[in-house]
């Protein structure tokens, strides 16, 4: 019924209402804590992050790069033009039997992370102290389909490594506050 009411008013009057119901919604999304992903500000000395890891050419440091770009850092592979140096400190994954069938065949796994970190600033200073974050995830195997079962092995790990640096990019917000 009230579509119908605001279907005769004139287009300038609709247009003022919208745009009122728009600032109203966006100043109570502001006021309620949500932010877009990626806007929460890391501590300022990270203006410009070297990342340190023993393997630097891994999908980790990658995937930590990226996460730090997105949230305005500049990750430089010069560790004297660095404000702040990333230490990824431990990287350590596996994978587990979770199921098995009656013949002893493996059903599902469980693939898990953890990875330790730290920053600092140039000076070695603690910017943020050892954190460590873990995850698990499960998939289904399924030994007729093993290159069906190897493809969805490496789409969940992928997935499951990009969830931890989030999870580390949410830690370096947070000390940032």
């Amino acid at each position: 019924m009230s579509s119908h009411i605001i279907s005769r008013l004139p287009d300038n009057t609709r247009q003022v209402i919208v745009c009122l119901l728009a600032v109203f919604l966006v100043t109570l999304l502001s006021g309620c804590g949500f932010h877009l992903r990626g806007s929460d500000a890391l501590p300022a000395g990270m203006s410009v992050t070297y990342i340190q890891s023993a393997n630097p050419f891994s999908s980790l440091v990658d995937d930590f790069a990226d996460a730090l770009r997105t949230h305005g850092v500049e990750v430089t592979e010069q560790r004297d033009a660095a404000t702040a140096i990333l230490r990824i400190i431990e990287n350590d994954r596996g994978r587990e039997v979770l199921s098995v069938n009656t013949s002893g065949k493996v059903l599902e796994y469980q693939l898990w992370q953890t990875v330790r970190f730290a920053v600092a600033t140039a000076e070695n200073l603690p910017v943020v102290e050892p954190q460590t974050v873990t995850l698990a995830r499960s998939y289904l195997y399924s030994s007729t389909d093993v290159l069906g079962s190897e493809r969805e092995k490496v789409a969940v790990r992928g997935t499951l490594q990009k969830n931890l640096v989030h999870m580390a990019m949410l830690r370096l917000a947070a000390a940032a506050r």
